[in-house]
């Protein structure tokens, strides 16, 4: 009986040693950015708001755009993105890419939109993929305002994501 326990003790000693080697985890790029977007290791959501520009804090119209990279389950994602804006103009849009690091390039696999709305200070727009894993994800969006002839347009992007 003795010698069962040492048998059994072993072998679980050895699984847990086996599992603390084998995780799955990111690329050796993990914490590098690249393009604007940091390679994060994340299950939760990744957000990046990029402002007008760094000479003014927001438009006259147009206040930001947002996008946001969320894992659903195993290879499965939402894409959302938005603009927001100081007061209603004629025309909101937003266009979302979700994109995948491949070397040191992010390559757009799908385009969402453009969405727009009429006569709104408002407008957002999601989906769901499927990804490969394996691979570092994020979220490029494009977004504007238009009132009159005058049209204000930001960008945005979130952090590389790994997806396994």
């Amino acid at each position: 009986m003795k010698k069962w326990k040492k048998v059994i003790l072993f072998l679980v000693v050895c699984c847990f040693w086996i599992n603390g080697f084998s995780v799955k985890a990111a690329d050796e790029r993990l914490g590098q950015t690249i393009d604007g977007s940091i390679l994060v290791d994340n299950t939760e959501y990744v957000e990046y708001i990029t402002p007008l520009s760094e000479s003014i804090a927001r438009g006259k119209y147009l206040s930001s755009g947002s996008g946001r990279l969320t894992v659903k389950s195993t290879r499965y994602v939402n894409v959302f993105g938005c603009t927001d804006c100081n007061q209603v103009s004629d025309e909101v849009k937003v266009t979302l890419h979700l994109q995948r690091l491949t070397g040191n390039t992010w390559t757009t696999l799908y385009t969402l939109g453009p969405k727009t709305a009429k006569k709104a200070t408002y407008v957002s727009n999601s989906r769901n993929y499927t990804v490969t894993g394996g691979y570092y994800y994020r979220v490029y969006g494009t977004h504007s305002a238009k009132k009159g002839t005058t049209t204000e347009t930001t960008a945005s992007y979130t952090n590389g994501l790994w997806i396994d």
